[in-house]
């Protein structure tokens, strides 16, 4: 189609110079006409511009004229698709032209020139405006344009939807509520009268979200008296903030806040409020628990008095508090949940006193003391009546026996081939044998406990049933 265009245009080049040889077209031939050039006098025209001419129906091609110089041509039938598209030269900028258009058949036969005066204007406007790139804008933002040329018909931005103004105050009212924490890039369209256009990108930052407040530096116990606070703060823009304590505004500006909480046990309610410089503002609310009350202690093993034995003590505490608890005794320490259990060194023999030091999760101390004997000697026993080793029995035999021990005798025992036949309590400990019961050959022993749990064994003596 394109070589076809060319051709037809050379051929009406060639025709308009009429070299020799060439035959004119006869006075008779019907000419095809310009009814319209589709323009009005006084019309401006820009870099680029499209118009719609009205031409007679025989019209193959249509021939564009800047005072009366021709300047190319298009098909009839591409223009009456889609328009005589024209773009001037630079140099008639600011110029009145007569733009002209004559319609040529495939004959060569022309129509006269019809024309149209016009005003060329290919200078793209400029302008300049506010706020500058990357500012941060909130809610309904003010977009100033500033230095905007006389001849400037409409400025759009266009930001996922358009906004546009068409006449001063050059100004646009952009509603920004839609971006909240983020950067974008909207183009500014500035369009004059003649169509020609300029492009404008800038960046900025829309801070339409209230600052983000993290609150997990307001702990949720606290001891008595004063405590520091700590909060982070995010937001686009700075933050102003205040701190409340129990309904009433205690401080502010500051992300650490230190406040003296009183000398006892309750609950107080901690708010945080923050506000940017464009208003959004949010709030967190805590509860904190001023613990001033120590540990509780339920109880204490061993307990007081009590007789223990062996090289270690084994003790274990049972406390309770609301802001939780650990314990400690001779510097050992339990982390495990209570109750909390520890073994330390026994030593020598006597009293011995056990502290275990509770202390709670803000720091309130109790301390919990229990005084125990350490008992690791044995208590004395000895036969005082019986038959010797080896002696000849009947019947039923008597066996005493005399115990003692500095904190007491629990008891004694006989042991009859080595299984337990008696036991006495009270002193003097005394047993009764039936040997009928038993064989011909029968082995005696006695065994003492004191009441720490030390055991004393008598030799064993072999008696023989007569």
């Amino acid at each position: 189609m394109s070589k076809l265009r060319a051709a037809i245009v050379a051929v009406v080049s060639t025709s308009l110079i009429l070299t020799a040889g060439a035959t004119p077209a006869r006075a008779d031939d019907p000419k095809p006409s310009v009814i319209s050039t589709g323009l009005t006098d006084g019309q401006l025209l820009g870099q680029r511009n499209t118009f719609t001419p009205i031409v007679s129906p025989d019209t193959d091609i249509i021939m564009v004229l800047v005072d009366g110089v021709v300047q190319y041509g298009r098909p009839a039938k591409q223009v009456a698709e889609s328009g005589f598209f024209f773009a001037p030269k630079a140099a008639w900028n600011g110029l009145d032209v007569e733009l002209g258009l004559r319609a040529y058949d495939l004959e060569r036969n022309h129509s006269e020139d019809v024309t149209t005066r016009v005003h060329i204007d290919t200078e793209a406007p400029t302008l300049t405006f506010l706020p500058s790139a990357y500012t941060k804008l909130n809610g309904a933002a003010t977009i100033e344009f500033a230095d905007v040329p006389a001849d400037v018909a409409r400025i759009k931005l266009t930001a996922r939807s358009d906004f546009e103004v068409t006449s001063a105050p050059w100004k646009i009212t952009w509603d920004t509520r839609a971006f909240v924490n983020q950067t974008l890039k909207p183009q500014i369209t500035v369009t004059d009268r003649a169509g020609n256009v300029t492009y404008y990108e800038r960046y900025y930052r829309f801070d339409n979200a209230a600052p983000e407040i993290m609150s997990s530096g307001i702990p949720g116990v606290v001891p008595p008296g004063r405590s520091e606070l700590f909060v982070n703060v995010t937001d686009m823009t700075s933050a102003e903030l205040e701190w409340w304590v129990d309904g009433v505004r205690r401080g502010g500006d500051l992300t650490r806040f230190t406040y003296d909480f009183g000398t006892r046990s309750r609950t107080a309610q901690v708010t945080v409020k923050a506000r940017d410089r464009f208003g959004n503002s949010s709030s967190v609310t805590e509860k904190v628990l001023v613990d001033a009350t120590k540990p509780t202690v339920l109880s204490v093993v061993p307990a007081n008095g009590k007789l223990v034995r062996g090289s270690k003590i084994t003790t274990t505490v049972r406390a309770t508090d609301v802001s939780g608890v650990w314990a400690d005794i001779d510097g050992r320490y339990d982390e495990n949940p209570a109750p909390f259990t520890a073994t330390i060194s026994a030593g020598r023999d006597g009293k011995r006193t056990l502290t275990w030091v509770v202390q709670d999760g803000v720091q309130n101390v109790t301390r919990v003391s229990r005084t125990v004997i350490v008992d690791n000697t044995k208590a004395s026993l000895t036969v005082t009546r019986a038959p010797k080793n080896k002696a000849k029995v009947k019947g039923t035999v008597k066996i005493t026996a005399a115990a003692s021990d500095r904190n007491g005798v629990a008891k004694v025992q006989l042991l009859v081939n080595g299984k337990v036949v008696a036991t006495d309590a009270k002193a003097a400990y005394t047993f009764s044998l039936n040997t009928k019961k038993y064989g011909k050959k029968i082995k005696v022993q006695l065994r003492a406990y004191d009441r720490a749990g030390n055991v004393t064994k008598t030799s064993t003596r072999t008696w023989y049933r007569r």
